[in-house]
């Protein structure tokens, strides 16, 4: 009897943990503000997109864009590589995920610092080797840091292995622009897992930029 309640007890437990990871899509309103000479903000906007429609499922996520560039993203878990694809072309360009060519140096975490759609965030500040990402998070919206322990690209293992949370707000400054993102909606939902399937392996290539 003993033995059976507490395989009920741990059933329950783990039932409660799987479901306190988010699963759906976020909507993001992105600005960018250009800091160099030879592109304006208005053409990076139009360039990268103002919206981006970001869906995750356990170590799978990805991302829509509105812009003139990159107009899908898609991070597979078990390849550890992103696939894009162009406005330019119908081919996949993927990248190793693993590679971080801008490594973080430290970070700072501050409690109460913003509130987006009426949530209060926290605040994560990661300090790079060529850059700054202010990380706003609510744990409400949680990820589990552990699918994403090779996904070094963008500092995204180091910072989520702190906030252990997806953003509601992000600010990443560069030499070149500051890009601001901020949610604007969230829809827990379950998705398929072939809406992170890549459709046509006959047309990838690594990426070229």
């Amino acid at each position: 009897m003993i033995n059976k309640l507490s395989i009920l007890l741990l059933f329950f437990c783990c039932m409660n943990i799987h479901s306190q990871i988010f699963e759906g899509i976020f909507t993001y309103s992105i600005n960018y503000e250009s800091k160099s000479s030879n592109i304006t903000s208005d053409q990076l906007n139009s360039l990268m997109g103002t919206k981006q429609w970001y869906a995750i499922k356990g170590g799978n996520y990805k991302s829509v864009f509105n812009g003139d560039f990159i107009k899908l993203q898609i991070y597979r878990n078990d390849e550890n590589r992103n696939y894009n694809l162009t406005a330019k072309s119908d081919t996949l360009y993927y990248e190793d995920y693993s590679k971080n060519k801008d490594k973080a140096l430290s970070y700072e975490i501050k409690k109460n610092q913003d509130t987006i759609m009426g949530i209060p965030c926290d605040l994560i500040i990661v300090k790079t080797e060529k850059s700054k990402i202010s990380y706003y998070f609510n744990s409400s919206y949680k990820v589990n840091p552990e699918l994403f322990k090779g996904h070094n690209y963008g500092n995204w293992y180091y910072i989520v292995s702190k906030t252990k949370a997806l953003p509601l707000k992000t600010v990443t400054e560069t030499e070149q622009f500051i890009m601001t993102s901020i949610a604007t909606e969230v829809k827990p939902m379950q998705l398929k897992d072939n809406v992170f399937e890549i459709q046509n392996k006959g047309k990838i290539a690594p990426a070229y930029w």
